[in-house]
């Protein structure tokens, strides 16, 4: 609370108003729900699934399992991507250290 007091008075203003309106959306949210009836709430979900097209769900699914598909196969690229640049890297250290060994014995 201290530490409260010590802001300015923009800030404590700020601070109020934000409370206040977190205060007031959950009281509505509240409210909102205790006057909905039971009755009127599963009517409307019964009513939500009969609207829902089996189809719209094969397609939904068919295009889910497509991403997937494509992901693996970037993910498999890049794998192989990285397995090569990989094996570039143990290449130039090889012959990094060829050349230093060269160096060495030619006493440079």
């Amino acid at each position: 609370m201290e530490k409260l007091a010590e802001l300015p008075p923009a800030a404590l203003v700020t601070f109020g108003a934000v409370l206040a309106l977190i205060f007031g959306v959950r009281y509505l949210g509240l409210f909102q729900g205790q006057t909905i009836s039971r009755e009127k709430d599963s009517g409307s979900a019964q009513v939500a699934a009969v609207i829902v097209d089996p189809t719209a769900l094969r397609l939904a699914t068919a295009a889910i399992e497509a991403q997937t598909m494509e992901n693996i196969n970037g993910r498999k690229s890049f794998e192989r991507g990285m397995e090569a640049l990989c094996r570039a890297v143990e290449r130039l250290c090889e012959e990094v250290d060829d050349l230093k060994k060269e160096m060495i014995r030619r006493g440079r």
